[in-house]
């Protein structure tokens, strides 16, 4: 094999798992996985933050409003991160990479829709620590 192929082979290896070789069935269901697990998980963190910050407000602690800060900052970034993935597709193993986002993504959907479906239980029970430990300081 003369340099000129090996350069050949090796720019078909770094490239493979680009956006714009989408050439067979299989590369479309890919890259649609991808885009889906990654923007759902993407807007799964973004809704996770708003619960969080009614949660953060339901404590009397100064360092609750810190620590609930920070909190939803790190979910949203992560969920920024995410929603990048959608425009950037990152080369990688398309099947290893899938058996992480796509279970991700159910995981995600399910504990944002199940917080916000029981967020007046939440802040009921965040209200009731806090009450609590209110009273033993006393």
């Amino acid at each position: 094999m003369d340099a000129g192929s090996a350069q050949y082979v090796s720019h078909l290896v770094m490239n493979d798992h680009t956006w714009y070789r989408l050439i067979t069935t299989a590369d479309y269901v890919r890259a649609g996985l991808w885009c889906l697990s990654n923007l759902v998980i993407g807007i799964s963190y973004l809704m996770l933050p708003v619960e969080i910050w009614h949660w953060r407000t339901a404590l009397p602690f100064r360092s609750t409003a810190v620590i609930g800060a920070l909190f939803v900052a790190f979910i949203a970034f992560c969920g920024i991160s995410h929603l990048s993935m959608v425009v950037i597709m990152q080369t990688a193993p398309w099947w290893a990479v899938l058996l992480i986002y796509v279970p991700t993504a159910a995981v995600s959907l399910g504990t944002a829709l199940l917080v916000r479906r029981e967020r007046g239980l939440i802040l009921a029970a965040l209200q009731g620590v806090g009450a609590a430990l209110a009273q033993g300081k006393e």
